[in-house]
């Protein structure tokens, strides 16, 4: 097969995470501790985006795309629940790997 110089719906989504990821590395450099954390969860959303691209999600991803959300809006009750949610976060991802 013949490459392509224009990206499909995935290829497309999959380079605008990484270029997220990539300028937010750099970013945070100059940024808030908490930034960093926050970032890697919009990053995981953008992956979730991708993946719809291509299956048309699914309950389970949407689930987990739900529950990135509550991580992510939780550090506005401070940082330890912030953190409570991502703890939970992880044992769930553990469970769907």
């Amino acid at each position: 097969m013949k490459p392509t110089t224009e990206p499909d719906g995935l290829e497309r989504a999959l380079l605008e995470a990484v270029g997220y990821a990539v300028t937010s590395a750099r970013t945070l450099l100059d940024e808030t501790a908490t930034y960093g954390p926050l970032r890697l969860l919009e990053t995981a959303r953008r992956i979730i985006d991708a993946v719809r691209v291509t299956t048309g999600g699914s309950i389970r991803v949407d689930d987990l795309y739900a529950k990135i959300d509550a991580a992510a809006t939780s550090l506005i009750e401070g940082e330890d629940a912030f953190r409570a949610h991502l703890d939970t976060l992880v044992v769930e991802l553990v469970r769907l790997a």
